[in-house]
Formats: C-alpha cells, structure tokens, sequence
C-alpha cells in the first residue's frame, strides 16, 4: 500500500506562494513622463495629472512610479489607463535622511572617524546603541553613506546625538563622524509609488496617475498705482505659486482654481522628509500672453499659457493681469456721530477705495482674492506706499470695496444739541455735526447713520438717500482747509 503524504495548511500554502514565479517590478522613471497638468487650489493642495509611457504585459504587473510629490494623499491616488484593473497600491515615503540613516542602524557596527590636531584621520569600530535626532543630510550614493555628527561637539549637544559602544564603554555624542558600512534596507532617495495591476494584453501605453498633494498653492497679488487725482489707477496682478514640497514639476500645464473647494479632516500620518531649504523666490516672468479663465462648476480656472517648471522649495510669481486709467472712487467715510451727553471730538473719517470691475472700466475678468497694495507718486515722482487691503474673490461686473485706513486732515466734531423723551419706545433728537478738512483741496465726506427700522429723519440741512429702512447717508462737500456743519432731528421708534 503506498503511504500518504500529509501537508499542513501552512506548508501547502508555502508551497503554493513557492510555485508561483516572481513578478519583477516595472520601473517607470520620470524620464518616461509625456506629460504633467497641475490644477492647484488656493488651500494647500493641488490635482497632480501625471502621464507616462510604460510596456506592459498580459496579467499582473508590478509598477512603480518614481519621483512623486513627498506630500501625496495616497487615498487619492487614481491610475487610468486601456484595460487595466489596480490590485494594490504602497506610497513609499522613508527618505534617506541623517535621521532615518542612524535610527536603521541602531544595533549595527559602525565607524567614528576622528581627526587629530594635525589632520590624522583615526576610525575606531563601535556599535550604535540608539539616536535621537531630526537633522538632515543629502544621501544619494547608496555606499559607505557619511551620517555626520559634526565634529564640534557643542553643536550636537541638544538637538541630536548617537550613543555608542566603542571597547566596552558607552559614549554619549560622540565628538567626530560616524561612518555607516552599509545602506540600511528599505530607504529611498525619492518617493514612489507602488502599484500591482492587471493588464487586459500585452502593449505599451501611456497610464494616467491622477493624485492630490499638499504643499502646493497659490496666491493672487495687485499693485495699484494711483493719479494726482486718486480718480484713475494702473493695476497690475500677479499670480504667486508656492511650492514647499521637495518635488520638482517640470514643464506642466498650470490651471490655478479660485474657490473654496470642501475637503475633509485627514489624520495626519508621520512622515520623513528631506530638511527643508529657504524658499527661492524666482523672477517675475513676461506679461506676454494671460492667462485664460474659465467658469468651471462654481470655480474660476486660470490657465497660464504656457507650460512652466516649478522647482523644489520655490516661489515664483506670473502675470495675471495689466489695466491702465482704471477709474476708482475714493471716500472719507464716518459711521455712528450721535452722542448723548457727551460730544465727540477730532473723530478721523476712514479711507475707502472702489472700483467696478468692468470692460468699459477696462477691467472685466473674475479677479481671485488676493492683497492690493496703493502707491501714489509725490510731486517728485517718488512712489509713496499709501496702503493695502485684502479683496476676496470677485467676479466679473462686481464692484471692488476697500478700507484703506484713517486720514489725516479729514476729521468731525459731533453733539446733540436737543433731546425730547415723546413715549416709552420713542424720542427725537437733534445733532450738529461739523465736518473740517484740513487739505489744500476739497473733500467729498459721507455720513452714515443707523436707526430702528420705523425711525424718520424730521428735517436736515442737508439732502441724504436712504438706502434701506433704518439707514441714512449724508453725502457733504467740505472746502478746502475749512469746514462745513450738517444739522438734523431724527425722530427714534424702537
């Protein structure tokens, strides 16, 4: 009778895991890249479209897309391509770094290298114990990596240090270099993306991968320069693109969205990156060609022209817009005059700013928020910084309202000159307001107040509009370096 052979779940799993060939991996490096298109929102992230050539075969293939942004959500990581299904996909993110290079060498032998007075390198075997310790170091020959503690001790004391075994006694920061034998497994110079798919045949073809990143937006800045008059201004706007990740996107097609798009509250995962250098703020390129924009689901999308390189830890800034004799309206505005017993004195009125954001005002395209900064020049020709405000997302036939700030010769003197209690819910009241400029040119001021809804002005020296129930508004001509005096009663119900 011939004898039985019995297998173990575990050894007929074993053997079935050995009888199956290995799959070798398909590396796709940026070099096989055809095309890059970023849409970046104005939150901290951006819509990588990342196109590249790559020979697969029918069935599974391993893939792995190297050189990727260091800050990509995997979650929202999406390949598109003819026939193909995604089995499984691992963002690999453990940078060679001065840290991660000492923390996989712990229990390890390694070398610290000193150097005499007089220049004699001397290594001493050791064994690393631990190391704690965040500071970073370029490590991409993957031999005999030099993790560099640096050789003046003070200056690692702190803020990181290695403890070492050398001849049976433990050293605290050592003072010196430790030398690594070897690169620890699992380490990467830059990320990548794994992903294990299924392939309907045998072809090369251009696989999308679609993912979201952090560390890319942007921002919209406008330079203002006012006239004499402050009646007419020259604008230009410029589009600030940040990048802080360690990624370098070269020769991308950039769509820059203006809205609040909804994101949800993600767990923040610990991960290693490179030490990050002072940003590089790049030239601002030619005006030439603007950028183009588009109405897109409740979003404005600006498309830059052409295609541009955004570097690793880099800020640059392009044209958005150039208008010229732009027309714009300035104010003195004072809000709430009405004392009680009590006058008001030197109350200075507040500079307001607005424009229509029109074709006729030559402007008319859907300007994303963003800082405008005012110059006006001095008789001279100097340009004088005269203030900024922050405008948000304004389409296009919108008006552009600013506060700008107090003025410095435009100020009011307020009392009430008569009260009358008529009920227990109503009174009149009459107030003089005296409006001074102390210019050598007139000025325009306006006034506005707010009652109750069912209150009444009774009389007024001057002509106001009343834009809604409640809310009055007085608009004055005050001469140059003189004054002038509005009264009125108001009758108050409440």
């Amino acid at each position: 009778m011939k004898k039985q052979t019995i297998l173990s779940v575990t050894q007929a799993l074993l053997l079935s895991a050995l009888s199956i060939p290995a799959i070798a991996q398909t590396i796709i490096p940026l070099s096989q890249q055809t095309n890059l298109n970023i849409a970046i929102y104005n939150q901290n992230i951006a819509l990588v479209d990342d196109v590249r050539t790559v020979s697969l075969t029918q069935g599974i293939n391993d893939i792995s897309f190297e050189e990727i942004s260091a800050q990509l959500i995997p979650e929202s990581a999406l390949l598109k391509g003819m026939n193909i299904t995604t089995l499984e996909q691992n963002f690999n993110y453990d940078l060679i770094t001065r840290s991660s290079l000492l923390e996989k060498s712990i229990g390890q032998n390694v070398i610290l290298q000193t150097t005499t007075d007089s220049g004699e390198k001397i290594q001493t075997p050791a064994k690393l114990l631990a190391f704690t310790g965040t500071n970073t170091i370029n490590a991409d020959n993957p031999t005999a990596v030099l993790s560099a503690l640096n050789e003046n001790a003070s200056t690692n004391a702190g803020n990181s240090g290695a403890i070492l075994e050398i001849n049976n006694q433990i050293v605290i920061n050592p003072v010196g270099t430790v030398l690594l034998n070897d690169m620890p497994h699992g380490l990467i110079s830059r990320p990548s993306l794994n992903l294990r798919i299924n392939a309907g045949k045998t072809e090369e073809q251009k696989l999308h991968l679609n993912y979201l990143t952090n560390g890319l937006s942007w921002q919209a800045n406008y330079v203002a320069l006012l006239n004499e008059n402050e009646d007419k201004m020259n604008l230009n706007g410029y589009i600030t693109l940040s990048n802080q990740t360690n990624s370098t996107f070269k020769n991308a097609d950039l769509q820059l969205v203006a809205g609040d798009v909804k994101t949800a509250p993600r767990i923040q995962t610990v991960r290693r990156y490179k030490a990050m250098n002072a940003m590089a703020m790049d030239t601002i390129e030619s005006a030439g060609a603007m950028p183009t924009v588009e109405d897109v689901a409740d979003f404005y999308v600006y498309t830059l022209p052409t295609k541009t390189t955004v570097n690793a830890r880099q800020t640059k800034q392009v044209s958005l817009l150039t208008g010229n004799d732009i027309g714009i309206q300035k104010t003195y505005v004072f809000n709430y005059l009405r004392p009680s017993e009590t006058p008001i004195e030197n109350a200075k009125a507040t500079i307001h700013y607005q424009f229509n954001n029109t074709k006729d005002n030559q402007l008319g395209i859907a300007l994303p928020a963003g800082v405008i900064r005012f110059y006006k020049n001095t008789v001279d020709g100097k340009p004088l910084f005269v203030g900024e405000n922050r405008i948000t997302h304004t389409p296009n036939t919108a008006t552009v309202k600013m506060q700008m700030g107090d003025a410095f010769d435009v100020y009011a003197n307020a009392k009430q000159t008569e009260y009358q209690r008529i009920g227990k819910r109503d009174y009149t009241a009459t107030y003089e307001i005296t409006f001074k400029n102390g210019a050598k040119n007139a000025k325009e001021v306006v006034l506005k107040e707010t009652y109750p809804a069912q209150s009444s002005i009774l009389k007024t020296s001057h002509n106001y509009t009343q834009e809604n129930a409640g809310n009055y508004q007085w608009k004055i001509a005050v001469p140059a370096e003189g004054e002038t005096v509005l009264t009125y009663q108001v009758k108050v119900i409440y």
